[in-house]
C-alpha cells in the first residue's frame, strides 16, 4: 500500500468518525428534544387539568348559591302585586332584593384560563393531538361564553338607577337563577367529562 493510498484511507476513516460523531450528536439531540417536549406536554396537561378542576369547584359554589337564590326569589315573587312590580325600586318597600336570605350580590364564577393561555403562548399546545386540542379548546370556549353572559348580567345590575322598576330587578335576578344557573350546570358536567378524559390520557 503506497503513501497516497494510506493518506486517502486515513482521511476516509477520519471522515467516517466525524460523520458518525455528528450523526450521534444529532440523534441524541433529537432524543433530548423529544423527551423535553414529552415532559412539557405532560406538565402542561397536568396544569390544565388542575385549572379545570379549580374552575369546576368554583362553579359548584355558584350553582349552590344560585339555586338557593332561586328558592328565595320564587317564594317572594308570588307575594308581589302587579302594582308593586311596576313601582320604581327606590320607592318600593316590599321588594328589598338585597335583603334576600343568603344574598351575595350579582355574582358568577371567575373561571381561570391562565394555564390554557400559557400553553398557547409557549407553543406546546400545538404538540398535542388535534382531537385533544379541540377538546381542551372547546372547554375554555364554553367557559368564556359563560363569563361573557355573567358579565352582561352584572352590567345590567350596575346600570340600575332610581328609575329602575322592581320588575326590571326581578328580570335580572331571574336571568341569574335560570339561564346562568342552567349554563353553570351544563358547563360543570362538561368539565367533569373533559377532566376525566384528560386524566386518562395523562395516566397512560
Amino acid at each position: 500500500m503506497n503513501k497516497v493510498t494510506k493518506n486517502i484511507l486515513k482521511y476516509l476513516i477520519e471522515l467516517i468518525i466525524v460523520t458518525f460523531g455528528v450523526f450521534l450528536g444529532v440523534y441524541f439531540s433529537n432524543i433530548n428534544a423529544e423527551n423535553k417536549t414529552k415532559a412539557d406536554k405532560e406538565k402542561t396537561l397536568e396544569i390544565i387539568v388542575k385549572e379545570l378542576e379549580y374552575n369546576q369547584e368554583l362553579l359548584k359554589e355558584y350553582i349552590d348559591y344560585h339555586e338557593e337564590l332561586k328558592v328565595q326569589i320564587d317564594s317572594i315573587i308570588p307575594s308581589l302585586r302587579d302594582e308593586d312590580r311596576f313601582l320604581p325600586l327606590a320607592i318600593d318597600n316590599k321588594f328589598k332584593f338585597n335583603k334576600i336570605k343568603g344574598w351575595k350580590g350579582f355574582q358568577f364564577a371567575r373561571l381561570q384560563k391562565t394555564a390554557f393561555e400559557g400553553a398557547k403562548i409557549s407553543g406546546i399546545l400545538k404538540e398535542f393531538d388535534i382531537e385533544l386540542i379541540q377538546k381542551i379548546s372547546s372547554s375554555y370556549e364554553l367557559q368564556e361564553t359563560y363569563i361573557d353572559f355573567g358579565t352582561s348580567i352584572l352590567n345590567k345590575a350596575i346600570d340600575m338607577n332610581s328609575s329602575t322598576k322592581v320588575i326590571d330587578v326581578i328580570g335580572i335576578i331571574t336571568l341569574t337563577t335560570s339561564d346562568l344557573l342552567n349554563m353553570e350546570k351544563g358547563l360543570s358536567q362538561g368539565l367533569e367529562k373533559t377532566i376525566a378524559e384528560l386524566k386518562t390520557l395523562h395516566n397512560n
